[in-house]
């Protein structure tokens, strides 16, 4: 059974009037890469300096393997936190700076040597021991400022943002590296971002927040596939959302009244009823398309025109406007859509379990 590194209980921030975390629980496992994704402004970093002792919560408490720290300063936290730039110290070289902290604590020249070489062998950075931060690359600052939170053995690590000053492709290698990195040593991470791609990447567990509170938590491929509300759903990931109103409740069945058509769906455990305003989500990759415009399977496809191409690589993402005038995005490789062109007829078809209903109030 996994042991609770960190627990989050009730904490509630406010900055005067405004409130910036509004009773968050959470428990983070010992050896989880968790993250805490949302867009600016919805409380992820705020949660993150509260775990660290840098903003004290107005509400609620913090545990950390079993002890309460949340009046506790942060150096007295068995946590250290990477920031979005490294912040290393210009003045001293890439093994000063990631030797810093182990002065501090006062351990012997010997071993801190020793240490220094361990964590520029884990980031990859061995002949960089005596360069000066200013003639690093972006990448390889984030290493070192990565090497020097990891030098004192924190129990938790912190990541507010890391990655989002690199270029796509560097960011990309480093998510990989720093996955990596977390596996080798075991150690419980909790990173902030504001990327839906980078959490799925790196995660094994996603906190999603909007407004201050997590909205849900779960592992990657749950939170893409069976998201709880229309915000979770068309924030993490590509979706097209088609809205209408439930016009019968057939058991488990749904049918729902759009302005792209009429469709049924799975409830799954979500209590409905008629008159309801909900929406279903259906993923990019789990629509087909076919190019004759003859009959077509009841309940679940849409009749439209070829809108608009565009080649990523090895996928293409086609959009179709369908009749009611909604745009509607596809996602396939490239070889599927071979002779396609603007204004084709198409129809669009997805199996029922692909489709996720959800109400329109659970935003």
């Amino acid at each position: 059974m996994t042991q609770t590194a960190v627990e989050i209980e009730g904490v509630r921030k406010r900055f005067g009037a405004a409130t910036a975390l509004e009773k968050v629980d959470l428990n983070v496992g010992t050896g989880e890469f968790l993250s805490l994704l949302g867009s600016s402004g919805c409380g992820k970093s705020t949660l993150l300096r509260i775990i660290s002792g840098f903003e004290q919560p107005t509400e609620g408490s913090v545990r950390i393997h079993g002890t309460d720290v949340t009046r506790q300063p942060p150096e007295r936290r068995p946590t250290n936190m990477v920031f979005q730039r490294g912040a290393l110290f210009p003045h001293m070289s890439v093994r000063e700076n990631i030797a810093y902290s182990l002065k501090l604590k006062r351990w012997e020249r010997s071993r801190i040597n020793d240490r220094v070489d361990e964590m520029l062998a884990l980031v990859r950075l061995e002949g960089f021991a005596d360069r000066e931060p200013g003639k690093l690359s972006g990448g390889q600052a984030q290493r070192v400022a990565l090497a020097r939170a990891l030098a004192g053995e924190p129990r938790v690590l912190l990541l507010d943002e890391p990655l989002s000053a690199l270029d796509l492709k560097l960011r990309q290698q480093m998510q990989l590296e720093l996955r990596a990195i977390q596996k080798r040593l075991g150690a419980t991470f909790i990173f902030v971002t504001h990327d839906q791609t980078e959490a799925l990447v790196m995660s094994d567990r996603i906190a999603i927040m909007n407004n201050g509170r997590i909205v849900q938590h779960g592992t990657p491929r749950d939170i893409y596939r069976r998201p709880n509300s229309v915000f979770v759903s068309d924030f993490i990931g590509a979706t097209n959302l088609l809205r209408g109103t439930i016009t019968a409740v057939e058991g488990k069945r749904v049918v729902l009244r759009t302005d792209s058509g009429t469709f049924h769906a799975l409830a799954s455990d979500m209590a409905v009823k008629r008159g309801e305003r909900a929406a279903l989500s259906v993923r990019p990759e789990a629509i087909s398309l076919r190019r004759d415009p003859g009959a077509t399977p009841e309940g679940y496809s849409v009749a439209g025109l070829v809108d608009e191409i565009i080649y990523q690589g090895n996928t293409v993402r086609v959009g179709v406007r369908a009749a009611s005038g909604a745009a509607i995005w596809i996602e396939g490789r490239g070889d599927d859509f071979d002779g396609l062109s603007s204004g084709t007829a198409v129809v669009l078809s997805w199996a029922p379990d692909a489709a996720i209903l959800l109400r329109e109030d659970t935003e």
